[in-house]
């Protein structure tokens, strides 16, 4: 199979494979991704100040030379990073110079608790010595190890044990703290590290999500992961201290005073199974030429070489469905791949491996396709397929399980993003649902906010944007191809969000599906099925979430007969830190305030129940902390019958360290 060999997507109104867009997608180059949900430091410092309101852009101070900046960083570079302007990232993102100790303050326990992090790293005893700059001489801290552990799950595959402070406890009721000094302080990381006995690669890292100032001194709270292989298999650590530090003038390092445990969690995977998963890519893909060629060199490599300049493209948001295609048994891969790469199918073979041959089944489309369904939609027993491109969607049929035809080309708003398909009007075939997020033909330079943030008008809305692109839903009427029926079915209600993801499930357990969408940027859409029309319930059931919406999947997580929904949202540690200070957006209401909290909050789990109202149990089941969550799926990962949770997360690596 040659890799050259690819094809441009059918236009809708003829057998020719390249679709054109209606209008220019040029996006600017100086877009700053860390804005894009807002909660980055100095966005939300901008923001505080009042500075991107109702359509003024956050202007680069004009006063400071980049070249004043020239005290080198810890690897030898300039400071500042990337430049903005005449100005270096350092000099804008300066907490210190805009009003905010309590940023200030983070930064520099951070640089503390950087220190403990590398102690730690080494998997070596820690000595007095090491940490006597650390601690104040009245240091005191409990058990880094909590003794009170409780084991919540014991089985062949995951031993876990949890500890949480009783929130009724008071300080006065506590014995002292056993540990003391700096002495105290090594004594309490040896005692957390005997837990990695021969650890390789032991990995640490802090993240401080509170700072509340007083007068001598400044109290954070912070996550702590720690994970590493060790000689009695996997061992992985996640736990919230709280610290107290003394408060120092000028730029003397704090000090630690105390620290608490709050919470504490220690998962085990026992020797004999030292992973839950394997990494088999190169395994199952090395023999294809588009392995090394294509899938290995990164988003990076391929920004730099496209012509495209949308939002997206620069995200890397392409989709991949998974079934199996040519009736083998075995599941085959559909991939989607960035603008001007050619989409890719990978059959799978009876040895493990997978061989790429989209070209013979017709499928190596090249237009920026950002999602893929693998369904029969035809009903004839195979798998067919349906793409998301940008402008709408690809519907071709599986013909004799040895290749796919084209038979329409539905147009869609011009920015898709995902699909979901359900038999919503129940005559027996399936129907798509698809997902868009901007608005009209997509947003050149003269649209885009340096923030990143869309700027398709002043009546944007961080925390509630409801000037998004329209969803669709299409039809299914057989022979006679796919309708859209979206505003004869009442989902044009609420239907000006920016979608990400939707899906389907019958969550009033009343025999028809009912449609769930995340959203960008502000509320989510439940969509109540009542006879093939549709209602927006997200307001009376309480799932409107009101975050950074980019993944949702059901499943009866309790067993309680009832399906429940998790939502990807993102968890901001910067966020969290800036919206609870009392000075952020002084003036505004107490509601206005808790909406954008919410937007640093994190993943959320909502409980269905007979009523339909859904109660939100994210912080009592501990999801909230997904990072930069994207997609999300339920899954029984050690076939014990309760559904587990998998969330994709992360983001693109910039070689600039201010980059995010």
């Amino acid at each position: 199979m040659k890799d050259d060999a690819h094809r441009e997507p059918p236009s809708a109104d003829s057998d020719a494979r390249s679709p054109q867009a209606s209008a220019d997608r040029g996006l600017a180059r100086g877009l700053l991704i860390a804005a894009v949900v807002g909660l980055a430091a100095w966005g939300l410092y901008g923001w505080s100040q009042g500075r991107w309101s109702q359509g003024n852009l956050p202007e680069a101070p004009n006063d400071r030379a980049a070249a004043d900046s020239g005290s080198p960083t810890a690897d030898g570079a300039p400071s500042g990073g990337a430049v903005i302007g005449e100005v270096s990232w350092d000099e804008v993102d300066d907490p210190s110079r805009d009003g905010w100790p309590t940023e200030d303050f983070a930064r520099r326990a951070g640089e503390q608790l950087d220190r403990i992090a590398k102690l730690l790293k080494r998997a070596k005893p820690v000595k007095v010595d090491k940490v006597a700059s650390l601690t104040d001489e009245r240091f005191r801290c409990d058990p880094l190890l909590p003794p009170q552990r409780t084991t919540v799950l014991e089985d062949d595959l995951l031993h876990v044990q949890r500890f949480r402070r009783d929130a009724t406890q008071t300080p006065d009721g506590e014995p002292e703290p056993p540990y003391s000094g700096a002495a105290g302080l090594a004594a309490a990381l040896n005692d957390l590290l005997a837990t990695f006995p021969a650890a390789q690669k032991l990995k640490c890292k802090f993240k401080v999500f509170r700072v509340e100032l007083g007068e001598d001194e400044v109290t954070t709270t912070q996550y702590v992961a720690c994970s590493a292989k060790t000689e009695r298999g996997l061992v992985e650590q996640n736990a919230t201290w709280v610290i107290r530090w003394t408060r120092p003038d000028g730029e003397e390092p704090p000090r630690l005073r105390e620290v608490v445990v709050d919470d504490f969690e220690m998962t085990h995977l026992p020797e004999q199974s030292d992973h839950l998963f394997s990494d088999c890519t190169e395994a199952v893909l090395a023999a294809n030429p588009c392995f090394q060629d294509q899938l290995l060199r990164g988003l990076n490599h391929w920004l730099e070489r496209s012509q495209q300049r949308r939002l997206f493209l620069r995200l890397g948001t392409p989709g991949i469905a998974v079934a199996d295609v040519n009736g083998d048994g075995l599941e085959d891969i559909y991939l989607c791949q960035e603008n001007g790469l050619p989409n890719k199918l990978f059959l799978h073979q009876a040895d493990g491996t997978a061989v790429e041959m989209s070209g013979e089944w017709g499928v190596d489309w090249i237009y920026d396709c950002r999602s893929a369904l693998l369904i029969d939609w035809d009903n004839d027993g195979d798998q067919d397929l349906a793409v998301a491109f940008l402008g709408g969607v690809i519907l071709a049929t599986n013909e004799q399980q040895q290749k796919f035809v084209v038979r329409e080309v539905v147009s869609t708003n011009d920015d898709v993003m995902s699909l979901a398909a359900a038999d919503y009007d129940a005559d027996g075939d399936l129907d798509i649902f698809v997902c868009s997020y901007y608005s009209g033909a997509g947003l050149g330079p003269e649209q885009v906010r340096v923030s990143g943030i869309p700027a398709s008008g002043a009546d944007f809305v961080f925390h509630d944007a409801n000037n998004g692109g329209p969803n669709s839903l299409l039809r299914n009427d057989g022979e006679h191809g796919f309708t859209d029926v979206t505003a004869e079915v009442g989902l044009d209600q609420n239907n000006s969000r920016f979608s990400l993801a939707a899906a389907w499930e019958d969550y009033d357990n009343d025999g028809d599906q009912d449609l769930y969408v995340a959203n960008d940027y502000g509320r989510d859409n439940l969509y109540r099925n009542e006879g093939g029309k549709f209602v927006d319930v997200a307001e009376v059931a309480r799932v409107e979430n009101a975050a950074t919406g980019m993944g949702v999947t059901w499943a009866d997580y309790n067993r309680d007969g009832w399906m429940d929904v998790h939502v990807s949202n993102m968890w901001s540690s910067a966020g969290n830190r800036i919206a609870f200070q009392p000075e952020f957006k002084a003036s505004a209401s107490p509601a206005m305030k808790r909406r954008v909290q919410r937007m640093a909050r994190g993943n959320t789990l909502l409980q269905g129940r007979p009523d339909g109202v859904f109660v939100d149990t994210s912080s009592k089941a501990a999801i909230e902390v997904g990072r930069w969550a994207w997609s999300s799926n339920f899954v029984d990962i050690n076939n014990d019958g309760w559904e587990d949770l998998i969330v994709a997360n992360g983001f693109i690596t910039g070689e600039d360290p201010a980059d995010l």
